[in-house]
C-alpha cells in the first residue's frame, strides 16, 4: 500500500506538472536559399544561468514546436544547425500570452564547426551532423554515481533493456567507441556498464559502416549502429571495477571482483568469482569483455553463444560449452571462474588484444520428465526421474587485431581456442503406460557421459574501397575451424516389459563416438558503379568441408566385465567431404530513393559420404542456377531468393543411437538435398522529433525435400525415430514492434512499447505409419510501459499473451491449444539519500503443463540498498529470493501431437547480504544501484 502511495504521488506530480505552461513556434530557413533545414536543435534555457530547460527538434519541413515551457521567467532561445550561425532570442511567457510564434528563423551558413560558434554553456543538447546525431552529455543530468547506460536512458531515441542492449531509433548498438577508438571491443554492454558517466563530453551515434562493408551492399537499413563516447579533457587514464561478497540462508555465498586498468593506449581487465546461486559471477557483458569472448572472435560460428534465463537461474554457453550458471538441464549450479584480457591501441590504425578464460560448474540436479504422445483416443505416457551431477570444465583463449592501414583499407583477424571438458552421470528411473492398455514397462537406466571439446577457429576479413571512384569496394574473407569432439557414453539399464508379453532386457555397453570436424570458407565481393544508376555486383563463396564420425559400440564381456566385445551392428564409420561453390551477380537500379536489385547464383555442390556399411561411397553432386531479388524504397525493403541445402551429416549415419532404451534414432543415408524459397518483406521507419520508431516484417518459406521425422511408438513405449525427406512443407511469420519516449524537461521520461509475433507452420506428420498434415498457429502479444521520475522513481512493467495451437487434417489426431501468460513488475525508489528499495514481481502462467502441477508461478524479489562511504563507492545490499516461496521450476512445450513437462529442483527461497566496494580512481563512483543491474 506504501509503494501504490507513493506511485499515486509521483503520477499526479508529473501529470500536474503539464499544466499551465507555455509553447513556442516557428519555422526555420536557409538565409540565402530559404530552403527549410530539417532536424535543427531548437533549445530553451533559463535566461539567468543557461541551464536547460528542454529542446525540440524541427520537423522535415523545418518547422518546430517546444510546448511545456514555464511561465513568468526570463528565458531564451538558441537555434541550432551544423555549418550556420545560430539564433537567439530572449523572451518571458505569462498566463495572457502564453504562445510565442518566430514567423521565420533565417540562419546564414558559415565554414566554422558548431562549437566554434556558440559558447560552451550554450551548447545544444542535441545536433545534427550530416549522418551523425551528436549528444551533449552534460545537458542531460545524471545521479553522482551513474553510468554510461544511465546516461543513455536519458538521450531521446536510445532505448537500454534489462540486459542492457542498446538500441538507438530502433537500430541496435553494435559498438561503443571510447574517443573513436575500439577500446572496449565488440561489446557495447562493457562500456556501458563500467563508464561512470560524468566522465564523458559528448555521444555520437552514427550507421555501423564497416557492418556496411561486410554485408556488400549500400542498404544502410540493414545494419545497425555505432556510439562513439568523447571523454572530457584530462580525463585519459585510471582504472575501475568492483569486488564484492556475500552470504545468506541455506548456505548460499557469491564472491568475486573484476579490475579494469587502462591508459591512452591500453587496457587490463581481470575477473574472477565464486557462487552457488544458479548464475554466473558476472553479467554475460562482462565476461565477454573482461574474458575477451567476444573480441577474440569465439562466438563466430559454430554454435555460437547463448544466454539463458529463467526465475531458477541463468547460464552463459559458448559453442556449446557452459561458462557459468545452469547448462539448460536444470538443478542447482555452484560456478567458479577466472580471467583476463588484454586490449592495445596504441593509434587509430590498430588495435590488438589477447585473452584466456577458465570456468568450472558443478550442476546438481533431480529433474522430472513427463512426455505425452497423443494418436486418436490412445496416450502414450512415458516419465523419467533423472538424477546425477552434470561437473564442466572450460578453457578459453585468443587473440587478434583491428588494422587501418590508411583511409580505405579495414583488415580484422581474430584467432581463438577453446577446450570443453565434461563429466555427467544419469541415473534414470523410467517407465511408460497407456490410457489404454495400462502398465507398458519400468526400468533403471544407469548412465555415464564424458565429452570433450577441442575448438579453434581463425577468421580473416579485408576491405579495400576505391580513393578515385566512389561505390567501388572489395571485401574479401576467409574462416577456418576445426572442431574435434571425442564422446564415451557408458549405459547399464534394465527394463522390465510388461504388456503386451512380459519379458526383461539388459543392456550393458560402451558407445565411443571420434568427431573431427574442419570446415573452411573463403568469400570476396566486388562492386563496381556503371553510371549515376546502375552498379554491378559480383560475388564468390568457396566452402570447404571434412567431417569423420567414427561410432564403436562394446558390449560387456563375461569374464572381466571390461567393455572389449565389439557390437558390429551398432558400430560403423562415416566419412564426409563436401565442397560448395557459388557465384552470384546482380545489377543494382537506383533511381532517388528506389532500389532494385535482379541477380542470378551458381551454385556447384559436390559431397563424398563414404559408410563403412555400403560397398560404395554416397555421391552427391548439384549444379544449380537460382534467382534472387532485392527492391529497397526508403525504409522498406524485399528479398527473395532460393537455396539448396544438403542434409545434416547425422541424419545421415545409418547406426542406430540406442544408449537411451526408451528413445532410439536411426539415420537415413538416402535422404535427398531440401530445396527451400524464401520471401521476406522489411520495413522500418523513425520520427526523431516524435521519439516515435516502427519496424516490422514479414516472412514466409517453402520446402521441397524437408527432412522431418517418421516416428513410431511400439506397444512397450519405446519411440523411435528416422529422418526423411518430404515435400509441401511451409512457414509464415510477421512481427512488429512501436515504441514511444516522452521527455519533459528531462526530469520526467515515460515510454511505452507495444508488439507482436505471429506464425503459420504447415509441416507433415508421420506418427505409427498414419499421415497426416498439422498446422500449428503462434500468436504472442507484448506491451510495456517505463517511468523515470527525477531518478528518485523508476518504473518498468511489461506484460505478454501467447496462444499456440496444432490441428491436424487427420481425425486420429486431437487439436492441441496452449495458452501462456508472463507480466513482470520492476520498481526502484531512491528515497531517502543513500537508501535504493528495489521490487521485481513477475509471474507467468503455461497452460500445457498437466499431472495436476501448478500451471502458475508468482516470484517476488525484494532488496534495500544502502550506499555509503566517500562518493558511494561501497554498497551493502540486503535481498530476498522469492519471498513468496512459490519457486518450482515447472516448463513444458507442444511439439506435433507430443506434450512434454519438466520439473527440476530449484534454489529455495534464502536471504542474502552483499556488500561491494567500486574501484574508481577517474573520479566518480561506479554504479547506479537498482533498476537493470538487478541481481536476481
Amino acid at each position: 500500500m506504501k509503494l501504490t502511495a507513493l506511485l499515486s504521488v509521483g503520477l499526479l506530480i508529473a501529470i500536474g506538472s503539464f499544466a499551465q505552461q507555455g509553447t513556442i513556434t516557428g519555422k526555420i530557413l536557409d538565409s540565402a536559399t530559404r530552403k527549410t533545414l530539417p532536424f535543427a536543435t531548437v533549445t530553451v534555457f533559463k535566461a539567468r544561468d543557461t541551464s536547460i530547460i528542454t529542446y525540440r527538434l524541427s520537423n522535415p519541413d523545418g518547422e518546430f514546436k517546444v510546448p511545456g515551457l514555464p511561465l513568468g521567467m526570463p528565458l531564451k532561445v538558441i537555434i541550432t544547425f551544423s555549418g550556420y550561425n545560430a539564433f537567439r532570442k530572449d523572451f518571458t511567457l505569462t498566463a495572457a500570452n502564453s504562445t510565442l510564434h518566430i514567423d521565420s528563423v533565417k540562419l546564414p551558413s558559415t565554414t566554422k564547426d558548431l562549437d566554434e560558434v556558440i559558447v560552451t554553456a550554450e551548447r545544444p543538447p542535441v545536433s545534427m551532423r550530416n549522418d551523425t546525431i551528436e549528444f551533449n552529455a552534460t545537458a542531460f543530468k545524471t545521479l553522482p554515481n551513474a553510468l554510461v547506460e544511465d546516461l543513455l536512458k536519458k538521450l531521446p531515441g536510445v532505448q537500454v533493456d534489462a540486459d542492457g542492449n542498446i538500441t538507438v531509433n530502433g537500430k541496435p548498438v553494435n559498438r561503443i567507441l571510447v574517443d573513436g577508438k575500439t577500446f572496449f571491443g565488440d561489446d557495447p554492454k562493457m562500456a556501458s556498464r563500467n563508464l561512470p558517466a560524468n566522465i564523458i563530453d559528448k555521444v555520437q551515434v552514427t550507421d555501423d559502416k564497416e557492418e556496411l562493408l561486410r554485408n556488400g551492399d549500400d542498404n544502410i537499413n540493414n545494419v545497425g549502429k555505432v556510439v562513439n563516447i568523447t571523454l572530457k579533457k584530462g580525463v585519459k587514464k585510471g582504472w575501475f571495477g568492483k569486488v564484492y561478497a556475500g552470504g545468506g540462508s541455506d548456505q548460499r555465498y557469491e564472491a568475486g571482483g573484476i579490475a579494469n586498468i587502462f591508459r591512452d593506449t591500453l587496457q587490463v581487465s581481470v575477473l574472477g568469482y565464486a557462487n552457488n546461486l544458479n548464475r554466473p559471477g558476472f553479467g554475460y557483458s562482462d565476461l565477454m569483455q573482461a574474458g575477451g569472448l567476444q573480441r577474440s572472435g569465439s562466438t563466430a560460428g559454430g554454435n555460437g553463444s547463448s544466454t539463458w534465463n529463467n526465475t531458477n537461474g541463468s547460464s552463459i554457453s559458448i559453442n556449446g560449452i557452459s561458462f557459468g550458471g545452469m547448462q539448460g538441464n536444470g538443478g542447482i549450479a555452484t560456478s567458479k571462474g577466472i580471467g583476463f584480457n588484454i586490449n592495445h591501441s596504441p593509434n587509430t590504425k590498430q588495435s590488438l588484444f589477447a585473452q584466456y578464460f577458465y570456468g568450472n560448474v558443478t550442476v546438481d540436479r533431480l529433474n522430472g520428465n513427463d512426455t505425452k504422445q497423443y494418436n486418436t483416443d490412445t496416450v502414450i505416457e512415458n516419465n523419467t526421474q533423472l538424477s546425477g551431477p552434470v561437473i564442466s570444465n572450460a578453457h578459453n583463449m585468443g587473440i587478434g587485431g583491428r588494422f587501418k592501414p590508411d583511409s580505405v583499407t579495414n583488415i580484422l583477424v581474430t584467432a581463438n581456442y577453446t577446450i570443453g571438458l565434461q563429466d555427467e552421470t544419469r541415473n534414470s528411473l523410467v517407465n511408460s503406460t497407456s490410457n489404454m492398455a495400462g502398465p507398458l514397462s519400468y526400468g533403471n537406466i544407469n548412465q555415464d557421459n564424458q565429452s570433450n571439446t577441442y575448438y579453434y577457429r581463425h577468421n580473416l576479413s579485408y576491405t579495400r574501397l576505391s580513393r578515385t571512384k566512389k561505390g567501388r569496394r572489395f571485401t574479401l574473407s576467409h574462416n577456418l575451424s576445426v572442431n574435434n569432439r571425442f564422446n564415451e557414453y557408458t549405459t547399464n539399464a534394465v527394463t522390465h516389459y510388461v504388456y503386451p508379453t512380459p519379458y526383461d532386457s539388459v543392456l550393458s555397453q560402451l558407445r565411443r563416438e571420434g568427431v573431427p570436424r574442419t570446415d573452411l570458407d573463403v568469400t570476396g565481393n566486388y562492386s563496381e558503379p556503371l553510371s549515376k544508376h546502375f552498379t554491378l555486383r559480383v560475388g564468390s563463396r568457396y566452402e570447404y568441408s571434412k567431417l569423420n564420425n567414427g561410432v564403436n559400440t562394446f558390449n560387456q564381456g563375461m569374464v572381466d566385465h571390461s567393455y572389449d566385445v565389439l557390437n558390429p551392428a551398432l558400430s560403423s564409420n562415416f566419412f564426409r567431404e563436401s565442397n560448395r561453390f557459388y557465384v552470384n551477380t546482380g545489377f543494382e537500379y537506383k533511381w532517388k530513393s528506389l532500389t532494385v536489385t535482379p541477380s542470378a547464383r551458381a551454385l556447384f555442390q559436390s559431397v563424398n559420404n563414404d559408410l563403412a556399411s555400403l560397398p560404395s561411397p554416397i555421391r552427391q553432386r548439384q549444379q544449380n542456377l537460382l534467382p534472387g531479388l532485392t527492391v529497397v524504397y526508403k525504409t522498406i525493403s524485399f528479398n527473395y531468393n532460393k537455396d539448396v541445402v544438403l542434409p545434416s551429416y547425422t541424419y545421415l549415419i545409418p547406426v542406430t543411437n540406442n544408449t537411451n532404451p526408451y528413445y532410439i534414432a536411426e539415420g537415413n543415408a538416402n535422404l535427398l538435398p531440401a530445396e527451400r524459397q524464401n520471401f521476406s518483406l522489411n520495413c522500418y521507419t523513425n520520427d526523431p522529433k516524435r521519439n516515435l520508431n516502427i519496424g516490422g516484417y514479414v516472412s514466409a518459406s517453402f520446402a521441397k525435400h524437408d527432412v522431418i521425422q517418421s516416428t513410431t511408438v511400439d506397444a512397450q513405449g519405446v519411440t523411435t525415430t528416422t529422418p526423411v525427406n518430404a515435400d509441401g512443407t511451409s512457414n509464415f511469420s510477421m512481427n512488429y514492434n512501436i515504441n514511444k519516449q516522452y521527455h519533459h524537461r528531462n526530469n520526467f521520461i515515460f515510454g511505452w512499447n507495444t508488439g507482436a509475433y505471429y506464425s503459420i507452420n504447415h509441416t507433415p506428420l508421420l506418427y505409427n505409419g498414419e499421415s497426416s498434415w498439422q498446422t500449428t498457429w503462434q500468436v504472442q502479444q507484448w506491451n510495456g510501459i517505463s517511468l523515470n521520475f527525477n531518478d528518485k522513481l523508476e518504473l518498468n512493467t511489461n506484460y505478454s499473451i501467447g496462444y499456440n495451437f496444432t490441428s491436424y487434417t487427420s481425425t486420429a489426431f486431437n487439436k492441441l491449444d496452449v495458452l501462456t501468460h508472463w507480466f513482470s513488475q520492476q520498481v526502484v525508489v531512491r528515497i531517502p539519500k543513500h537508501v535504493i528499495w528495489e521490487s521485481n514481481i513477475s509471474y507467468s502462467y503455461n497452460g500445457s503443463i498437466s499431472g495436476g502441477l501448478p500451471k502458475d508461478l508468482l516470484l517476488w524479489n525484494a532488496a534495500i540498498n544502502f550506499t555509503m562511504l566517500k562518493d558511494e563507492k561501497g554498497v551493502l545490499k540486503l535481498s530476498v529470493y522469492d519471498i513468496l516461496n512459490r519457486n518450482n521450476s515447472i516448463y513444458a512445450s507442444v511439439s506435433s501431437n507430443t506434450i512434454s513437462t519438466r520439473q527440476t529442483n530449484v534454489l529455495g527461497q534464502y536471504v542474502m547480504a552483499t556488500f561491494t566496494y567500486n574501484i574508481r580512481t577517474i573520479g566518480a563512483p561506479k554504479k547506479k544501484i537498482g533498476g537493470s543491474m538487478f541481481l536476481f
